[in-house]
């Protein structure tokens, strides 16, 4: 069962999804090239860095510890790096094939194909930082809400730009939109799932929902979107660096204070 601020953040990272698309699908004949926020990207790149590396991990390793005492491997970092290449790859594939599409076109729409890749592309790590909210408690939820919030509204607008260059209809682009808006939700809800209901003795599942949780903290803070991701695209600019140090720092340091990294 969720706790009331896990549903106010549920409904608000619902809401932002939707006030993200708004505009580019009520407003189509003016869709346009958009230069998003790039401070805002950057300071939720810092914050997904950190997050990953100074809170998911940790605590993946510290329920690996207790489970698997006999275990002297780093099980949580392999099934992080499992996470980070196994959506890398996936990017890969995806933006390879957009761009093949992309070539067919001249003065066209998109085919339908490539709004459904790309939303079927966002799904899986969306999912992972929903679960990840769901299975925290206090500041951790609060930090990783902000980083949340800071993505979510920035990937709506320009999926939904996708959608309305392509081939697809109103009424199948709300579909496909609504699937997206509700995936993250639909992460928290089985975070808290997983942080309320299993057992002591099925604890290794939240061990590995935590790895799989810091390896897509990694990729969202520095891969995401390929060429565009924030660190590539933003943080050559000194401000913008600046705010992903920033970040970076106000999340370690917030770690730093919470302690023991089995609060999670």
């Amino acid at each position: 069962m969720l706790s009331v601020i896990q549903w106010v953040h549920l409904f608000i990272i619902f809401l932002i999804a939707f006030a993200g698309g708004y505009f580019p699908f009520v407003k189509p004949g003016q869709v346009r090239t958009n230069g998003g926020f790039p401070r805002g990207e950057a300071f939720s790149s810092g914050v997904f860095l950190a997050l990953s590396l100074t809170m998911l991990l940790p605590a993946s390793f510290h329920i690996f510890q207790q489970q698997l005492p006999e275990v002297n491997y780093p099980v949580g970092s392999v099934i992080a790096i499992i996470a980070f290449l196994g959506l890398l790859a996936m990017e890969h594939m995806t933006m390879h094939s957009i761009e093949r599409e992309r070539i067919k076109i001249q003065n066209g729409r998109l085919p339908a194909r490539i709004p459904l890749v790309m939303t079927t592309m966002i799904a899986l790590p969306s999912f992972f930082l929903g679960t990840a909210l769901g299975m925290s408690d206090n500041t951790d939820a609060t930090l990783i809400f902000i980083a949340i919030i800071l993505h979510k509204g920035t990937a709506a607008f320009a999926l939904m730009l996708t959608m309305v260059r392509s081939t697809l209809s109103r009424s199948q682009t709300i579909i496909l939109f609504t699937a997206f808006a509700l995936i993250t939700p639909l992460g928290i809800l089985f975070g808290g799932f997983v942080h309320n209901e299993l057992s002591p003795s099925t604890a290794i599942i939240k061990a590995i929902v935590l790895s799989l949780g810091a390896g897509t903290f990694l990729y969202m803070g520095t891969l995401h979107e390929m060429k565009h991701a924030s660190l590539i695209e933003h943080c050559g600019k000194r401000s913008c660096f600046l705010t992903m140090v920033a970040g970076l720092v106000i999340t370690a340091l917030v770690r730093l204070v919470m302690g023991e990294a089995h609060h999670f």
